[in-house]
């Protein structure tokens, strides 16, 4: 920003030496500020109102819509009970039906467990008897032997009386040759051939049993040989009947198994639906005291919808009053106001500012006001704040309202880069005012709003002397020499300072608007002996000061003067810690740039000057009370 010439306007350094018509002025400047905070304020609660009339009616139609379903639900609660005692009643019987079936599985299991042990014993009876039969064929094959043996003695026999007999015939021969002497030996001839007879006799009738015997122990043999085959067959069905047994012995246990998990499961949703069947209890009796809640609510909103139209008539007087209060300040107000004119079309000025700074707050409010001021003139105000202070989005924001076509613009003017593109919007026929900061290249800006640096420094040096009684070392705080407005200041403070002989600047220190900064380098300005009768203050790091100054117990010895009407700064003077605020008026720095664009854009009006100088205030112990 370059040099500023040192002429301003209302010029004054605090309301002990205000006149009559500056002292109105004040409390117009200090109503209008009051004039947006409650118009900002009703039109919140009137929106806020509005919002809550209509969610009124939407939680009446919603209160009723929930009233008539919890008389629904409470007869689906009852119904539900009665639907669960049923299912509980049910369940009973499929315990028992389940209980009962784990009997029968289990005698199942029982039962051919038992027939799987009879069919073993049985086999065990079939290998035994087999066993038998095997030595009773063997038996019969030893007495076929033996009669073998007895045919071929017989044989023998039958050979042996067959000779006798000859043997006899022989001697019957003989004896008749031999006459008288030879019959008593005929006589034992006769005994012998008949001897013979009734032996060759007796060893038929024996052979002939024996013959049957044998045919006999054949039959028995080819059955006992049968029985054997047929037993050995059986053993093996058998040994099939016993496997069978064993798998369904298995089958069934596996089948048990799962019906004790049936019977355990069942159990379970016994002892919930038991537990469901309380809870359907509790729930409907529960139901039915929301049932009762619901209607005692539904009645409550009613009363409370009348209640909300008595506010909404209330805020409607309000506003009323607002509007009175209104026409008062513009009635007493000598500052900026807009032509009576209208626009023949809708206009639109858009309002480039950082944000998110308390001061940046002050400006906002005037911003608004004038905002306010011409809605009824067809004018729209776009508040265009950035909170990410980088010279892209400020470019962005120029961009967007000069590509959009805006019919004027106000901008803070912190970087030099935007100094061709206020030419440039210009230059299409869209007017600009800078405020608060300059550029230091010289544009095509209509004027510049904002604080006389160098003036603010000389009143804040003369506050420094003053408070005092000029004598002391005094240590200045900047932000950055870099920062032209800063220096400005600090050079009108420097200039106005040095007509007091007796007081000192003593150390210069750059803290960056850092309040951590700040406190750091006075307590190792201080830590070396250095001496802090007053600190003066261009910028920001004010509350690392005020820490400091605290901390070391020095309110009210060590003198601060800073900048701005913050409500930190302004408790810190009701407090004793800061000594005095000096002002820069952020209410007009929003304000007039936007009523000097409308009457540039309407009525081709320019800004008296170059250079519009805000107000510059200076409050202390005796008028902050004016400000809190």
């Amino acid at each position: 920003m370059g040099p500023l010439s040192k002429k301003h306007n209302n010029f004054a350094t605090n309301s002990g030496d205000m006149s009559a018509s500056e002292k109105l002025q004040e409390f117009i400047e200090l109503t209008k500020n009051n004039v947006i905070t409650l118009s900002n304020s009703i039109e919140n609660v009137n929106s806020a109102m509005d919002e809550t009339l209509n969610s009124n009616s939407q939680i009446n139609e919603a209160v009723s819509d929930v009233s008539k379903s919890s008389n629904a639900q409470l007869d689906l609660v009852k119904d539900t009970a009665d639907m669960i005692d049923k299912l509980y009643a049910s369940v009973d019987k499929i315990t028992e039906f389940t209980d009962g079936m784990a009997g029968l599985a289990s005698d199942s299991n029982n039962a051919v467990a038992e027939g799987r042990d009879n069919l073993n014993a049985y086999k065990e009876i079939i290998t035994t008897i087999t066993e038998s039969m095997h030595n009773t064929a063997n038996f019969i094959g030893i007495l076929r032997e033996n009669i073998d043996e007895i045919a071929e003695t017989i044989k023998i026999i039958v050979k042996i009386s067959d000779q006798l007999n000859m043997l006899s015939l022989n001697s019957s021969i003989e004896a008749a040759r031999a006459g008288e002497a030879g019959k008593g030996f005929s006589v034992v001839a006769q005994e012998i051939t008949g001897l013979s007879n009734d032996t060759k006799v007796g060893i038929g009738k024996i052979n002939t049993i024996l013959t049957k015997i044998l045919q006999s122990s054949e039959d028995v043999e080819s059955s006992i040989n049968q029985s054997i085959l047929d037993f050995d067959n059986s053993k093996d069905a058998f040994d099939a009947s016993i496997h069978s047994f064993e798998n369904i012995t298995d089958k069934n246990q596996a089948v048990l198994n799962q019906i004790h998990n049936v019977c355990s499961e069942v159990n379970v949703i016994s002892k919930i639906t038991q537990q469901t069947s309380e809870l359907s209890s509790k729930l409907s009796s529960a139901s039915e005291a929301i049932t009762s809640k619901t209607e005692e609510v539904a009645q409550v909103v009613d009363n409370e919808a009348c209640e909300f139209q008595e506010i909404n008539a209330s805020i409607g007087n309000l506003q009323t009053m607002l509007g009175k209060i209104e026409s008062l300040v513009n009635k007493y107000n000598n500052d900026i106001k807009p032509v009576n004119a209208m626009p023949s079309k809708p206009i639109k000025i858009g309002v480039i500012t950082p944000f998110g700074h308390e001061f940046w707050l002050q400006v906002k409010d005037g911003i608004m006001y004038a905002k306010k001021e011409l809605a009824k003139k067809n004018c729209d105000v776009d508040f265009m704040p950035i909170e990410n202070l980088t010279l892209k989005n400020y470019t962005d924001a120029m961009n967007k309202c000069i590509n959009e076509g805006y019919s004027g613009i106000a901008l803070v003017g912190y970087y030099e880069e935007l100094a061709p593109m206020v030419d440039a919007a210009t230059a299409k026929g869209i007017p600009c005012i800078t405020f608060n900061s300059e550029f230091e290249t010289p544009s095509k800006r209509l004027t510049f709003v904002g604080q006389n640096a160098y003036d603010s420094g000389v009143i804040s040096a003369n506050t420094v002397a003053d408070k005092l009684g000029g004598k002391g070392h005094v240590v200045v705080i900047t932000s950055d020499r870099s920062i032209t407005n800063h220096e400005i200041r600090r050079n009108g403070f420097n200039d106005a300072i040095s007509k007091h002989k007796d007081i000192d600047i003593v150390c210069v220190i750059e803290g960056h608007e850092n309040n951590d900064e700040v406190y750091k380098k006075l307590e190792d300005y201080s830590s070396r002996g250095g001496r802090v009768d007053a600190i003066y203050i261009t910028a920001g790091g004010q509350s690392g000061a005020i820490k400091w100054v605290e901390d070391n117990k020095l309110s009210g010895q060590t003198k601060i003067v800073l900048y701005d009407f913050m409500r930190n700064n302004l408790e810190s003077i009701s407090h004793g810690v800061v000594t005095a605020a000096v002002g820069q008026d952020p209410f007009r720095q929003g304000h007039d740039p936007i009523i000097y664009l409308y009457n540039n854009i309407v009525a081709g009006e320019l800004p008296p000057s170059d250079n519009m100088w805000t107000k510059i205030d200076v409050v202390d112990r005796n008028n902050v009370s004016n400000y809190l």
